[in-house]
């Protein structure tokens, strides 16, 4: 969750300001590609197009606001802090080096409502992958992101029951 009390009230302002510019922006392109798109194009694989497209106008709506010190993976971790992520989920974030992160969501809203709604789980590996190198690749293009596990994929051995999913974010060396 958001660690507001480190930060102004124009700071916490101007960060929520800007995730709900994001969601309203998100909305509108959302709504007009259905209102504009024959239903036998409406497939997927399109539609996954919009996490992309959503993480990376996120990260620059952010961008306007936040001057993150530090090097790269500590810049993510800075905007991560203050993402959506940051907001609905409990996020755990880890530097493991200079070029790596580790993001773990912990107790996911999405598998709650998923169970609730009587589902088993919310298969959320294909967009969560896409939203995650859409936000990552607008803070550094050479950003790479790979999932460790989403549901319905095993949890790796020793995974708390209440980890929903582990991305893991580096930089591209080459």
């Amino acid at each position: 969750m958001f660690e507001i009390e480190d930060w102004s009230k124009d700071h916490v302002y101007e960060v929520m300001r800007e995730l709900l510019y994001s969601f309203n922006y998100m909305w509108f392109v959302v709504e007009e590609w259905v209102k504009n798109t024959p239903p036998e194009e409406l497939k997927a694989d399109a539609f996954l197009g919009f996490s992309e497209q959503f993480g990376s106008y996120e990260a620059l709506r952010l961008a306007r606001v936040s001057a993150p010190p530090g090097g790269e993976i500590d810049r993510f971790i800075y905007f991560l802090n203050r993402s959506h992520w940051a907001v609905f989920e409990d996020i755990e974030i880890t530097r493991v080096s200079d070029t790596e992160l580790r993001m773990r969501t912990l107790g996911c809203t999405s598998q709650k409502a998923a169970r609730k709604w009587g589902m088993e789980y919310y298969a959320c590996g294909q967009a969560g992958l896409r939203l995650r190198e859409g936000f990552f690749r607008q803070i550094n293009p050479k950003a790479r992101v790979s999932r460790v596990f989403t549901p319905p994929d095993a949890r790796p051995e020793g995974c708390p029951q209440e980890m929903s999913c582990e991305w893991r974010i580096t930089i591209d060396q080459s």
